[in-house]
């Protein structure tokens, strides 16, 4: 077992440690001196303070009534200024409005949702060519209808004929790919480019 750290040390000599480490602590006790002695003379400055604060006595010559008196209306009169200065806050918040903060966020709103019932789900644009990739004079381009090759103004592709492409990776090194899942039987058709 390792020996104590000073914070450890002074929580075994107080006994504030938990079960597992009470235990372990007082086993390694048994058979570390050094530790044991940490423990101990933790031990000993907790029971000096004990002795110095059960030995201590207040001065007879101070009038502790009217310091009482004293700290008492100090706090009485700390907690009414506090009072009234939580009510002049409150009151100069709730007078405060930013009407052109709420202006303006209506506004917005008003717009956003225009345009959400203008266009509706169905007349979302669709992309032409959603990833391609250039290696040597080839480009490799791939989007929702399939995975196409082009040189030169010339090229071909590979087209999904049943639905429209889920997925379309493309690779750095020169590869370009498409998964289709057909809707009647859940088979995957992988359609892929590559160029050596």
């Amino acid at each position: 077992m390792r020996h104590f750290s000073e914070h450890e040390a002074a929580l075994a000599s107080s006994g504030d440690l938990p079960l597992m480490l009470k235990l372990q602590s007082h086993a390694h006790c048994l058979v570390c001196p050094d530790c044991r002695a940490r423990v101990d003379s933790f031990r000993s400055d907790r029971s000096r303070v004990d002795v110095a604060v059960d030995s201590f006595e207040l001065p007879r010559a101070i009038k502790w009534d009217q310091l009482e008196a004293e700290m008492l209306g100090n706090i009485r009169l700390g907690l009414d200024v506090d009072a009234v200065h939580q009510g002049s806050v409150q009151k100069t918040e709730a007078r405060y409005i930013p009407w052109r903060a709420a202006v303006a966020i209506l506004a917005m709103t008003v717009i956003v949702m225009t345009g959400w019932f203008l266009t509706g789900p169905g007349s979302r644009p669709t992309a032409s060519a959603v990833a391609q990739v250039r290696s040597g004079g080839l480009l490799l381009r791939g989007d929702e209808n399939g995975v196409g090759v082009e040189n030169r103004g010339r090229g071909m592709i590979l087209r999904n004929v049943a639905s429209r492409s889920n997925r379309i990776e493309v690779g750095l090194e020169g590869s370009v790919r498409s998964s289709v899942v057909d809707q009647d039987s859940g088979q995957v058709t992988v359609s892929q480019i590559y160029v050596e």
